[in-house]
């Protein structure tokens, strides 16, 4: 199972909403369409998202995939 941190960043950054997020990444250079944004924000299919955008992320925060994503097996 992947958990995105994406909450935690944001907070960690003052970023208050989605769209916010949207718009910084756009000033930033790093486009990354609001739907990819609220599905990662809430788990919904962060296994399907793009690497691209995951890239993306890793850059505007600057940080690593393992503050933005914590990987936990399934349990059996």
């Amino acid at each position: 199972m992947i958990k995105s941190r994406l909450n935690i960043l944001m907070a960690e950054r003052g970023i208050r909403s989605i769209a916010e997020l949207e718009r910084q990444l756009i000033i930033s250079n790093l486009s990354v369409s609001r739907p990819v944004l609220h599905k990662i924000y809430y788990n919904n299919n962060t296994n399907k998202t793009y690497i691209e955008t995951i890239l993306k992320l890793l850059d505007f925060f600057n940080c690593s995939i393992e503050e933005l994503i914590i990987y936990t097996s399934p349990k059996k």
